[in-house]
């Protein structure tokens, strides 16, 4: 095995993918330099500088869409927290009253024997 047409095969691979980025215009991934964000200092999570790029690149309907299905959704996400929450404390209160009732039946039969 000759690694000779693997490394050839590479930097063909590379030469292409130059002449491609500077025809449209775009530095590859690995020539990019991470710029600083808004506040001054590097961006510490990819996944959001992509999510942000991505965004951008949305047309205004697009964006516009995209924030109000995003709004909708928490209002949803919340409504269940809500509800969520709600049924809790109204099973602890249910399981007091109970609670509570028991104890006064039995204590009162009790006390009446």
């Amino acid at each position: 095995m000759n690694p000779q047409p693997e490394e050839d095969l590479q930097q063909r691979l590379r030469k292409l993918e130059a002449e491609i980025n500077s025809s449209s215009g775009k530095t590859p991934h690995s020539q990019r330099i991470e710029e600083p964000s808004q506040s001054g200092f590097p961006s510490t999570n990819p996944q959001l500088q992509q999510f942000l790029s991505w965004f951008n690149t949305l047309s205004a309907t697009g964006k516009l869409v995209f924030v109000t299905v995003g709004v909708l959704l928490s209002f949803a996400v919340l409504q269940a927290v809500f509800r969520l929450v709600a049924s809790a404390i109204s099973l602890a209160f249910l399981a007091g009253l109970v609670y509570f009732g028991y104890k006064f039946i039995v204590s009162s039969s009790s006390q009446r024997k």
